[in-house]
């Protein structure tokens, strides 16, 4: 039998019609990728939660706004609720304002509330509790470089200015008295001034000692000035490694930033546990962190805290004096031919303004006296960016390696019979290479052993 064209197209028509609306076509089910509260895990039951919080929601894909919010419930209900969408709405930010000693539930219902009509695969349900008073006694680390990590200070210089930096608990809390904090670690960042990846490359060390509630971690932000806005203090590429003042009319010097950050560490109305503090960094880091420890204020200003110091793959160093270490016999001898190889921040020669008010035997006595732990790793891979060319820095030394092994070598020469408080780490098959070394089984050796 023949079958009429404008026939089979009207019967075609009414086929498409009912398949575009059986319920039975199948579509992707919505999950929950993240759930945060205030930048950390946000796990069930969790206690001692500040009045003001922020939970972050990352689903799979797109939610339907309005659709979300009838499933989405606190209860009982927030003194303020404020919901924010990003990401093409796939991530939920919902900040609270909450009432103390108040447990709170919440909850998100399994259904299709996706931009798709896809359906959360199960329901969410989570629990917590708000602080007794206005004091924050605990908080779950921020444990990610993101910006509910990122906090910046306002720091006097010659004027005042803003300066950013990440860290796993906010530091300048006024209502806090953080009872679990015993330690801190400030990273310092290399040439790169990736203050996030060292950031993130150090947490997951501590989180792999499951230490990331007891040591608080503070990475720096130098920026230069392309990096800066607004009223953001900055520096030269490199000027902030030597502790140099920052550029522009708001003048401050690199090293007095840190101490600003260590001063705060010191108020025990916040910190009463507090104990430690070791200051690190990675190559032009590890260069920063050997200055800052015979340089800084702070240390010699809080004698009840212990500090420590981890350079760790630098390739300049500061020498007491103008001796330096010949290869080929391991031993002292003054170079000659150099001019200006003994300038800072090599040695104690045309020195930063922080420096102006401190002789030389006072900074020497400081470097020598103080813990450096020199973190040296001897992977033989290339290292383009080792500087082979400025006598003053062959002097130290024909590889990153052998420059670290020559300046300890320089303090049990120098420095006798234990005059000295430095140490040496050795991190085998690892070059230069900032995660390879934080990472390493001898880092975290070497962490357990300065916490202890």
């Amino acid at each position: 039998m023949k079958i009429n064209p404008v026939l089979y197209l009207f019967l075609a028509l009414i086929a498409l019609t009912v398949s575009c609306y059986d319920d039975d076509v199948e579509t992707e089910a919505l999950s929950v990728f993240s759930m945060t509260i205030n930048g950390g895990s946000f796990v069930d039951e969790m206690d001692n939660l500040p009045v003001s919080s922020s939970i972050a929601i990352v689903f799979s894909s797109a939610v339907n706004p309005a659709e979300f919010e009838k499933e989405f419930s606190i209860s009982p209900a927030p003194a303020g609720m404020q919901l924010s969408y990003a990401n093409q709405s796939s991530k939920v930010t919902i900040d609270l304002a909450l009432e103390f000693s108040t447990t709170y539930q919440m909850t998100i219902n399994s259904s299709r509330f996706g931009q798709n009509g896809s359906q959360l695969e199960s329901a969410v349900s989570r629990t917590f509790s708000t602080k007794a008073d206005g004091i924050i006694y605990s908080l779950p680390a921020c444990t990610a470089a993101t910006n509910d990590c990122l906090q910046t200070v306002t720091l006097t210089g010659n004027s005042s200015g803003d300066f950013d930096f990440y860290t796993s608990f906010p530091i300048f809390e006024e209502l806090a008295e953080w009872k679990e904090l015993e330690a801190a670690i400030i990273v310092v960042h290399g040439a790169n001034r990736d203050a996030d990846n060292y950031f993130n490359i150090l947490m997951s060390t501590l989180q792999a000692n499951s230490l990331e509630q007891k040591v608080m971690l503070i990475a720096p932000f130098f920026k230069n000035q392309q990096e800066a806005s607004g009223n953001d203090f900055y520096w030269t590429n490199t000027g902030w490694r030597g502790g140099n003042n920052s550029l522009g009319t708001n003048a401050i010097s690199s090293f007095e930033v840190v101490d600003k950050l260590i001063e705060q560490l010191a108020d025990e109305s916040h910190f009463p546990v507090l104990k430690k503090i070791i200051v690190t960094g990675h190559s032009s880091g590890a260069l920063f962190t050997h200055l800052y420890a015979a340089a800084n204020k702070v240390e010699a200003a809080n004698p009840g805290l212990v500090f420590e110091y981890v350079p760790a793959n630098s390739q300049y160093y500061y020498y007491p004096d103008g001796q330096r270490i010949n290869e080929s016999n391991n031993q002292l001898y003054t170079p000659a031919g150099c001019t200006g190889y003994d300038f800072w921040p090599a040695g104690f020669h045309i020195v930063p303004p922080y420096l102006s008010a401190m002789d030389v035997a006072t900074f020497n006595n400081q470097f020598t006296s103080r813990s450096v732990t020199y973190l040296l790793g001897n992977g033989t891979g290339s290292d383009p960016a080792l500087n082979t060319t400025d006598c003053a820095a062959t002097l130290l030394g024909s590889s990153r390696y052998n420059r670290g092994e020559n300046i300890f070598r320089y303090m049990e020469l120098a420095y006798p019979g234990g005059d000295h408080q430095h140490k040496k780490t050795i991190v085998n098959g690892i070059g230069h290479d900032g995660q390879g070394m934080y990472q390493s089984p001898e880092f975290r050796m070497l962490l357990g052993q300065l916490l202890n």
